[in-house]
């Protein structure tokens, strides 16, 4: 598919610019921020926003596509890559539909998820800080309620995943980095270290990060969905004395 990538004195900007080379609408591109712009001090060390726009097949394209490949290669998996772009679409449909009913205008793009199996739609746009909410607690809202409408559950295949502008990324490296200082500060202290409560998602992440440190273990503790992680020292931590 075709790109092109664009500079401006913002993102806006250079999406603008981006939309011209291509001639199309704001529609009919997918979005990749490759850079904020960022203000110099005294006109120095200032740089632009840049972003790359990739033209998005048409409806229908990429089932063709599908059916083309299945066909050449001689493979049965045919369906499977038809029910997963259904899926794809339905969701997508679903997002952009609870954002008009909440008066938020942004655009819903699909995007290669990391996980193989995974539906990841990216939203993008100026009022896109109020999808993630605080805490990333409307986003997380809104992915609960594209895969209950489409009865999908965390594990289920093509479970669907809403990001915005990278906030998930950014939110696991940011709790990767939390629970390792943190898990630090354990194993120095001897005590116990509480986490704020957190999603589901969120301790996850946290668990993960610190499942093979042998110096400390972790637990979830507390009721409902926001619950709290504790990070324990093993016993063999060191306990400084009370001050």
């Amino acid at each position: 598919m075709r790109s092109v990538e664009s500079e401006g004195d913002s993102i806006d900007d250079a999406i603008t610019k981006a939309l011209g080379t291509l001639q199309v609408e704001r529609d009919r591109v997918e979005i990749e921020i490759l850079a904020d712009a960022q203000r110099g001090v005294f006109g120095f060390g200032g740089r632009k926003a840049r972003v790359r726009a990739t033209l998005r097949p048409r409806v229908g394209s990429l089932s063709d596509v599908s059916r083309e490949a299945s066909a050449s290669d001689g493979a049965s998996g045919g369906e499977v890559t038809g029910s997963t772009s259904a899926t794809a679409d339905r969701a997508r449909e679903v997002v952009e539909r609870i954002l008009t009913h909440l008066g938020v205008s942004c655009t819903v793009m699909l995007r290669e998820a990391a996980e193989p199996g995974t539906i990841l739609l990216a939203v993008s746009g100026e009022e896109s800080g109020l999808v993630i909410g605080r805490r990333g607690q409307t986003l997380d809202a809104l992915e609960y309620l594209v895969n209950r409408e489409e009865g999908r559950g965390s594990d289920a295949a093509g479970r669907v995943v809403v990001d915005v502008e990278r906030y998930r990324e950014r939110r696991r490296e940011s709790l990767e980095q939390l629970a390792r200082r943190l898990a630090e500060k354990a194993k120095q202290t001897g005590r116990v270290v509480t986490l704020n409560p957190m999603s589901p998602r969120d301790r996850r992440v946290v668990h993960l990060t610190l499942q093979d440190d042998a110096g400390v273990t972790t637990r979830s503790q507390g009721e409902g969905h926001y619950r709290k992680v504790l990070v324990l020292p093993s016993s063999g931590s060191p306990r400084r004395p009370e001050r």
